[in-house]
């Protein structure tokens, strides 16, 4: 690189007009960066990098000169500090904002690199802090070009393609492998945002220690694990699997995901015919399975089995282990039982399956029940259910039911920590999505209170309406004035498999429009929100505390996300809430209906700050903290792999697979030969008392 008249950044000086007018309720422009480093001899590193807008490119080069008597990691090391400030100092200026960076650089750096393993690490360090300090999605790929220069342009392009600029919040596109429907997570492996020591410092000693220990078994062993659920993105489930496989592939084990292609007419089978009716939402006849649903979800999914993962896919062929993410796609295993007899199947319950219902002969659940059940479901080797009793359906032998909560991502887009230039920049984002839908936005000098949830007939919404209402009236009665008043936020995201979503939302609209609501309707926001993981996390960050209202509810991973932010719930006793939520220490527990019970509650909290304060101080306590634990990536990822090497047969005794038992066996079969009968207990109790 020359080092004659080279590009700088321009940097916009504080005060002037430019300066100040991009500041004025302007949310900052979305910008994509590509950082072209060539490692040329020691002590001495050229970089170069690139801005780009989807129009217009700013260029910036340099020359890292460091101490000679520094190592190569040393170097990098600092020079990521320097790449760090210049790019912070040009966006801040301008105010840009950074949604995504691709690092990388020429086949001739990439070699040294290769041959100097100890220089990865800072490679790898440099995403991270992108990640972290900047939030900015980090990605690395080799790049080609005459010039860094040009090499930093190509990358900007890159990122930039492979990010979703329309929306604002640092998320790669979502990729599918045309050939096998399998969910590339995190770009394929491009886009590194953690390293495994950022896991270990977010989990307690014993837990990480059982996990490396796992994780070195399976790759031992050379286990396959694969998941398969409906769809990519949207919901609690596709989140964990994200989760999931980010720290696996960190780990080296073989863990993969696939999905189906979606298809609109069974989305509106799979969600209102099944999960409504199974969560008892709905008693109407016209939701009942007809024999043409049936006919249309099994060669939907027979479609995708034969398409994608069937004889010589190399999906399912040589798969160890297979995990099914609820009923959406279950037909296909008796073509997994014969395809691959010695595979061992797992059957992961999410939703709440009303099990009251289903032992009524003649319910719409006693008969979806026993079709999915008997044709499908039985044929797998175990079943996991959230730990409620209630959601374990009928004909389920309690020998072959563990147990194991859901669990969400303390390092990702929706817990990670934010600063306060963030909160604003995702408040204003947020503002101009319900100025977009009509609604009012949120103010920056007043409290409010949040539910983050789909718009879903299970959600408790009107619930959550009415006693926001009757929590302002009781402000009002107090003399308390409008403007010191909270707000109420109701937000979501969508999910393509969910045809509920629009018609819910639009419910809630016209809700807002009744006489009772009217006076309080312009402090209530409503909004649905694009798939940004850190516009939700930001939102509840700023609330005053949040609210779950669901009259039917799994185990609602946002509530776990609430209380890790020191946020307390007031939820209602619906399905796992109340394993979640210690009443009266981290949160409020209010039966099923009391709007009234809930707006007390508000009320309390907000005109007795040392009542509230309690409730933030148990939340930022050690033992909450711990407690936490088990509702974590890391901890759920000890019990998938605990579960992968006690059943597969791979590894053991080549007699056990052959000496499979009928699946009718009392209990489970597991790996080694054995019977084991899970009594309904925790995964975690059998890992934690071998520990």
């Amino acid at each position: 690189m020359s080092h004659l008249s080279r590009r700088k950044f321009s940097i916009l000086e504080a005060g002037s007009p430019r300066y100040v007018l991009s500041r004025k309720k302007a949310i900052g422009k979305s910008i994509y960066l590509g950082v072209a480093v060539s490692y040329e001899c020691e002590g001495q590193i050229e970089w170069a990098c690139s801005s780009y807008d989807g129009t217009e490119f700013e260029s910036h080069e340099d020359t890292f000169i460091s101490d000679i008597a520094t190592t190569g990691p040393e170097q990098l090391e600092k020079l990521n500090t320097l790449i760090i400030e210049t790019v912070r100092d040009f966006a801040m200026s301008h105010n840009y904002r950074i949604q995504g960076v691709c690092i990388g650089c020429d086949e001739k750096t990439a070699k040294i690199v290769a041959a100097n393993p100890a220089l990865k690490c800072p490679i790898r360090a440099m995403c991270t802090r992108f990640w972290f300090d900047l939030d900015a999605a980090p990605c690395t790929y080799t790049l080609r070009g005459l010039s860094l220069t040009e090499e930093a342009a190509s990358a900007a392009r890159k990122v930039y393609d492979w990010f979703t600029p329309q929306f604002p919040g640092s998320i790669p596109r979502i990729a599918v492998d045309p050939e096998t429907n399998e969910v590339l997570v995190d770009m394929d492996g491009h886009c590194h945002m953690l390293d495994l020591e950022h896991f270990e410092k977010t989990t307690d000693k014993p837990t990480w220690d059982k996990l490396l220990q796992l994780s070195e078994q399976c790759k031992q062993r050379k286990l396959k694990i694969i998941f398969f659920n409906s769809t990519p993105q949207g919901g609690g489930v596709a989140l964990m699997r994200h989760a999931t496989i980010r720290l696996m592939r960190l780990l080296g084990v073989d863990c993969r995901w696939f999905v189906a292609k979606p298809n609109p007419d069974v989305f509106v089978i799979t969600k209102r015919k099944f999960h409504n009716v199974f969560q008892g939402v709905t008693q109407d006849e016209q939701y009942r399975l007809l024999q043409e649903d049936k006919d249309l979800w099994v060669e939907w999914c027979e479609q995708n089995f034969a398409n994608y993962w069937g004889q010589g896919k190399g999906v399912v062929d040589d798969a160890d282990v297979i995990i099914m993410d609820d009923p959406q796609v279950s037909a296909i295993i008796p073509h997994i039982r014969k395809l691959n007899p010695a595979a061992r199947i797992i059957y992961r319950s999410h939703i709440e399956i009303r099990g009251d219902l289903a032992g009524v002969p003649g319910s719409m659940q006693y008969d979806l029940w026993d079709f999915l059940w008997s044709g499908f479901i039985s044929k797998t080797d175990l079943f996991i259910s959230h730990p409620v009793a209630g959601f374990i359906p009928p004909r389920v032998p309690h020998a072959k039911v563990a147990l194991m909560p859901a669990a969400t991502d303390e390092l990702d887009g929706l817990n990670k920590k934010m600063s306060a230039a963030d909160l604003e920049y995702y408040r204003r984002v947020f503002n101009r999505c319900a100025e977009d839908q009509g609604s009012p936005g949120i103010s920056s000098d007043r409290p409010y209170v949040i539910q983050i949830a789909r718009f879903d007939p299970a959600k408790g919404i009107p619930d959550v309406i009415e006693a926001y209402r009757a929590f302002r009236e009781q402000l009002t009665a107090r003399g308390m004035e409008d403007d010191q008043q909270p707000q109420l936020v109701l937000c979501g995201h969508g999910s393509i498999d969910d045809p509920d979503g629009t018609v819910v939302y639009d419910q809630v609209i016209q809700l807002l429009n009744q006489p009772e609501y009217r006076t309080y309707a312009p402090d209530i926001c409503v909004a649905r929100l694009p798939a940004s993981d850190q516009l939700l996390c930001a939102i509840l960050r700023g609330s005053f505390c949040a609210l779950q209202l669901s009259h039917r509810e799994g185990f609602e991973v946002k509530v776990t996300e609430s209380l890790a932010k020191y946020k307390p719930v007031i939820a209602y006793r619906s399905g796992g809430i109340p394993l979640q939520i210690e009443d009266g220490k981290t949160g409020i527990l209010v039966e099923r209906g009391n709007t009234k019970g809930v707006a007390d509650a508000l009320t309390r909290m907000y005109t007795d700050m040392a009542y509230y304060q309690d409730f933030i101080n148990e939340l930022r306590t050690k033992g909450q903290d711990s407690k936490r634990q088990q509702f974590f990536t890391p901890f759920q990822s000890v019990n998938w792999l605990y579960l992968a090497t006690e059943l597969a047969y791979k590894g053991n005794d080549e007699a056990v697979a052959k000496n499979q038992p009928p699946l009718d066996v009392e209990g489970t079969y597991m790996g080694n030969g054995e019977i084991r009968q899970w009594n309904a207990k925790y995964v975690r109790e059998y890992w934690q008392s071998s520990a």
